[in-house]
C-alpha cells in the first residue's frame, strides 16, 4: 500500500517506505459519528442530529537508517514538515493509496531508540480536521469549437423543461458515492458565460474566458474562481448564476448533463467516506 503525509507545501513524509514503516496503519481508519439526543414523550431518547468532529488518530512507525547522517536527516525532515503545517495553521494530508484526509501532526514521542542501529519507534498523533477520507474522481468533457453535430438539436417531450439546440450536447456523469457528492466544475476557455445543467440543475457563471483561462466552481470551498493563462486568481463569485444554487451537490446515481458543445469542462466528484478503500 501507499501511505504518506503530504505537507501543505507539497513536501512528503513516506510512512510506508524509505526507512519509515507504519506498524499499525489500521488505526488511521477509525470512524465515528458524534450525536445529540433529546428525551421523547415515551421516555425513549430521540436522535436530534449526527455530526463529525476533529479526531485524534494514532500511528506508530519504525524508523531505521543506514548511518547517523541519514537517520538525523530523516528525523529532521519529518519534524520540519509536521511543525511547519502547525505553525502556519495549514493542514496537510494523510494519503492512503488514492484517498486523503486533512490533518495536523500534533504530537510525537519516541521509544526503543537504538543509537548503534540508527533506529527508533516513533508514536505520532494526527489531528484529523477533515471529516472524511476523500478520493477525487475526474470526468473530462471536450469542446467541439461550436460546430453543429449530427444527432443533436433534440426536442424531448418529457424529462426536460426546454428544447436543446444543435450545439447542445447531452451526456452523463455518474456519482457512485454513498450520497449526494461535493464537486468541482472547471470551465475552460475560450467560452462566454459557461454553464452546464446536471439533472436539471444549472451551474453557470456570467463571464468570458479567453484561450488558456478557466473558472472553477467548488462546493467544498464555496468559491468561484477565475484563473488567467499565468495562473493569477480572481474571485468571480458575484458573477455566478443565481436562478439555481451554484454549490448544490451532485445527486447519487446517473445524472444527465446538458452543455454547449463548444464548452470544454471537467467535473471532479469528491467521493467522501468514513474509511478509505483498503487495498
Amino acid at each position: 500500500m501507499t501511505l504518506y503525509y503530504e505537507g501543505s507545501d507539497g513536501s512528503k513524509v513516506n510512512l510506508m517506505g524509505d526507512g519509515i514503516y507504519a506498524q499499525n496503519p489500521e488505526t488511521l481508519t477509525q470512524n465515528s459519528w458524534g450525536y445529540s439526543t433529546m428525551s421523547g414523550s415515551s421516555g425513549l431518547a430521540r436522535v436530534k442530529r449526527f455530526y463529525k468532529e476533529a479526531k485524534e488518530l494514532p500511528l506508530t512507525v519504525g524508523i531505521m537508517a543506514e548511518n547517523k547522517e541519514e537517520f538525523n536527516a530523516m528525523m529532521y525532515n519529518m519534524h520540519r514538515i509536521f511543525d511547519r503545517d502547525v505553525r502556519r495553521m495549514k493542514p496537510g494530508k494523510i494519503w492512503w493509496n488514492d484517498w486523503y484526509k486533512e490533518a495536523f501532526a500534533v504530537d510525537t514521542s519516541n521509544e526503543s531508540f537504538e543509537e548503534l542501529f540508527e533506529s527508533v519507534d516513533r508514536n505520532i498523533t494526527f489531528l484529523a480536521v477533515g471529516s472524511y477520507w476523500v478520493r477525487k474522481v475526474v470526468r473530462s468533457y471536450e469542446g467541439s469549437a461550436g460546430t453543429d453535430r449530427p444527432g443533436y438539436g433534440l426536442d424531448y417531450s418529457f424529462d426536460y423543461d426546454h428544447d436543446y439546440g444543435v450545439n447542445d450536447t447531452v451526456e452523463a456523469v455518474e456519482n457512485n458515492c454513498i450520497d449526494a457528492a461535493n464537486f468541482e466544475i472547471r470551465f475552460y476557455g475560450p467560452v462566454a458565460n459557461p454553464s452546464v445543467s446536471i439533472s436539471g440543475h444549472v451551474y453557470e457563471v456570467f463571464d468570458t474566458l479567453s484561450e488558456g483561462e478557466y473558472i472553477t466552481v467548488n462546493s467544498l470551498t464555496r468559491k468561484v474562481l477565475k484563473y488567467d493563462q499565468y495562473g493569477n486568481e480572481t474571485n468571480v463569485f458575484h458573477l455566478r448564476g443565481r436562478d439555481d444554487y451554484i454549490f448544490q451537490k451532485i445527486p447519487e446515481g446517473l445524472n444527465t448533463i446538458v452543455r454547449s458543445g463548444a464548452n470544454a469542462m471537467d467535473i471532479t466528484i469528491f467521493d467522501e467516506r468514513g474509511e478509505p478503500e483498503w487495498i
